[in-house]
């Protein structure tokens, strides 16, 4: 006999057993996961228990093991952290690693058993701060965010957002990868903008709080030393700073805006250090190193360039500087000392005659006429050195074999002759005759060279010219003797 659409009734019997027999499997050993925190509590449901039940026993891993774990009528030694509540659920205190596991329950209820099976998981909240940052992808043009919370067990939960919403299933996600602790989201560049924000949220199974970082993308910002000069067949260094720039910019060099990037080798050395990019130029040729580079920073978000400067120059001949300084120098040195000589000329160098012999010569030490007295009154000088002063040499047997010729000036008793001459004339002078017969100018004899105590004026004494004031004296008496024969 069949029934309605051809099935056999003995066929349609096994199958109704099948399911009333996993039915009561389903119904007498259910599961359930429980998560615990290490050092708390913990407390672990006996479901569908009878209120009937005689006995309630808890088992950790193998139910059939023995002894169990914890009985509600056996006695078993002790363990402070476990204990039982209404007589059916169990609970641990101070959770440890090795508490997590598999825990069975039974229940004894005219002589049939009831289990119940209930999975502990012992959970380590991550310790360590959530952090989360930008990076560029290999390619350069797409922006990756990474949010790491290390530390927990089991993983946390971890989500980009972006203004409110999830960026998991947004149409500019490129990809989403999950690594343990660490979740990565690659975006497209062409929805990036200038200080845009994104979220990172973080949740574990015993964390009630959810901690949250967010990144603020950047476009790059540029600084470059002032322009610089380089000498042809030196070498110079061209840097540029990224002040600025989420995520980090790639820095390069141009040698214009059209032209390609420049590689390091040959003359060019490009060295970069964190965010300072140098660009060395050895050798520098005025004809193609001159001119304005390029330094280019780029990141997901944008693009930024600036210009560096460089002027190259031929060296400067610094023998030739030199020589010339030192030539107008010296020029300078014989021009103030002719103006000097021309505007007073009874100055001479100094050491011609000792003090002693100049003293020797005029017998006694009288006062020196100074080149200043010579330049207020040089008609008066003159004469008075004409009328008072004669120009002898000391004798072969006075002088030293290794001395050479000295003038020594000594009074002159001719002063009615000398009075004759003009003023003129006694400036200006003849010329003094020497023993040997040799002749000087009458300024190089009056002027004498200073002494050992480095005074301005001359150390050879010149005396005083008194044939005036005997004159003086002698026609002051002959008026005095024609008034008194008059008198008489």
């Amino acid at each position: 006999m069949g029934l309605r659409g051809g099935t056999p009734p003995a066929r349609l019997f096994l199958a109704l057993c099948v399911w009333r027999l996993a039915l009561r499997r389903g119904a007498a050993g259910t599961e359930e996961v429980v998560f615990g925190k290490v050092g708390g509590s913990i407390l672990l449901l006996c479901r569908n228990v009878s209120k009937e039940a005689t006995e309630v026993v808890w088992f950790q891993g193998d139910p059939h093991s023995f002894p169990p774990l914890f009985s509600s009528r056996v006695a078993f030694p002790p363990d402070v952290r476990f204990s039982l509540v209404d007589n059916s659920s169990l609970r641990i205190t101070e959770l440890r690693l090795q508490d997590e596991g598999n825990y069975t329950c039974k229940e004894v209820l005219n002589k049939t058993d009831h289990e119940h099976r209930v999975q502990l998981l012992v959970a380590n909240p991550p310790q360590s701060t959530l952090k989360c940052w930008a990076e560029t992808s290999s390619s350069g043009l797409m922006l990756q965010l990474f949010c790491s919370w290390p530390g927990g067990y089991p993983h946390p939960t971890l989500r980009w957002r972006e203004e409110g919403r999830d960026l998991e299933n947004s149409s500019w996600v490129i990809s989403s990868t999950r690594s343990s602790d660490t979740h990565v989201e690659t975006l497209n560049s062409s929805h990036l903008a200038h200080r845009k924000v994104f979220k990172c949220v973080g949740s574990h199974v015993v964390e009630q709080e959810e901690p949250a970082c967010s990144v603020e993308i950047k476009l790059p910002s540029l600084e470059s030393d002032p322009p610089q000069t380089c000498f042809v067949g030196d070498n110079v260094t061209l840097t540029c700073r990224l002040t600025e720039g989420v995520p980090a910019a790639r820095l390069s060099w141009l040698r214009g805006i059209t032209q390609p990037e420049i590689q390091p080798g040959g003359r060019f050395l490009i060295a970069q250090e964190g965010n300072v990019s140098r660009l060395t130029i050895q050798n520098c040729s005025q004809g193609t190193d001159g001119g304005c580079y390029v330094c280019k920073a780029q990141n997901p978000v944008g693009l930024r360039e600036m210009f560096v400067c460089l002027t190259v120059k031929q060296p400067t001949n610094i023998v030739g500087v030199v020589g010339a300084v030192a030539t107008l120098s010296l020029m300078a040195v014989l021009t103030i000392s002719g103006l000097i000589l021309y505007y007073n000329p009874l100055l001479c160098l100094r050491g011609g005659l000792s003090p002693g012999v100049a003293r020797g010569a005029g017998g006694r030490g009288e006062h020196l006429a100074s080149p200043l007295d010579t330049q207020r009154h040089p008609v008066a000088w003159g004469k008075a050195v004409q009328e008072s002063f004669s120009l002898v040499l000391p004798s072969p047997k006075t002088r030293s074999r290794d001395a050479g010729d000295v003038l020594v000036l000594v009074d002159s008793e001719d002063d009615d002759e000398e009075e004759e001459k003009g003023e003129e004339d006694a400036v200006s002078g003849s010329k003094y005759e020497l023993v040997n017969g040799s002749s000087a100018p009458a300024a190089y004899l009056s002027c004498l060279a200073g002494g050992d105590d480095g005074e301005q004026h001359g150390e050879v004494p010149l005396r005083k010219a008194r044939g005036e004031e005997a004159r003086g004296e002698e026609a002051r008496g002959e008026e005095a003797r024609g008034e008194e024969a008059r008198g008489t």
